[in-house]
């Protein structure tokens, strides 16, 4: 089973080989291609020692919520055959080669995707204290159901929208997708977790945020972009709290 991951990247050295390896033992003959944002941290030299391929581009040390958007609409289509996922650094979708074959025999073009917030207690902005992969404490997190996998066969434009939140997809007319449409198979029956590796702790969240804060800057004044990240502290705490409470 080909599949080929795309993961969005800047200063990810914590997060990055977490995320490497959850996919390697999900999708053991996968492709990951890491689009780096030229890290200043040893996030470059991690993935591809791990065996990832790396593609850099730059976005002027800023988050460009509209370049990002570029990337995840085109940088798949090198790419001709087999499954594409495409996701941002903290986001982990569950799905193995054994159901990626099952759903091709399906016809599926898409998999359908429910996301969770992922709650881990972490004191250290490392993560060195916990395990990630046996974090179970999770909160159901809607804006994480994004289409992040699909059957490059059946797909020809994912057109997503700023975030990837939603898109619009458009298919290719060939029988794989005729098929598809006589089966109502477009999107998977079957329902797979995103896991959203994002409040790992309360050190790890704040640290994460006030510098995505200070890169978002011109993409909130000018465009109401990359709203929901702040620098108050309060404000980060009280959600991370929250999300504990809510947690199952």
């Amino acid at each position: 089973m080909k599949t080929t991951i795309f993961i969005l990247c800047y200063n990810e050295e914590v997060l990055l080989p977490h995320t490497i390896q959850h996919y390697k033992s999900q999708l053991p003959n996968s492709t990951i291609i890491i689009y780096d944002n030229y890290s200043s941290d040893n996030s470059v030299k991690i993935a591809k020692e791990h065996g990832c391929l790396v593609i850099q581009w730059d976005s002027n040390n800023e988050i460009n919520d509209y370049r990002y958007l570029t990337i995840k609409n085109h940088c798949w289509k090198m790419v001709k055959t087999g499954w594409i996922i495409v996701a941002d650094m903290d986001e982990w979708l569950c799905v193995t080669e054994e159901e990626l074959v099952e759903e091709e025999a399906k016809n599926t073009c898409i998999l359908s995707v429910k996301g969770y917030d992922i709650v881990g207690k972490s004191n250290r902005y490392d993560l060195t204290d916990i395990s990630l992969p046996d974090i179970f404490a999770s909160v159901y997190c809607p804006e994480e159901n994004k289409h992040l996998c699909f059957y490059r066969k059946a797909v020809c434009e994912m057109n997503y929208e700023p975030g990837a939140h939603k898109c619009n997809p458009l298919f290719f007319s060939n029988e794989y997708t005729k098929l598809a449409f006589e089966k109502k198979s477009l999107y998977s029956k079957k329902i797979y977790t995103n896991k959203h590796m994002n409040y790992l702790g309360l050190k790890y969240i704040i640290q994460k945020m006030i510098k995505r804060y200070e890169r978002s800057k011109r993409m909130r004044e000018q465009y109401q972009l990359a709203t929901h990240y702040t620098n108050n502290i309060r404000d980060i705490t009280n959600r991370y709290l929250h999300l504990l409470r809510l947690v199952k």
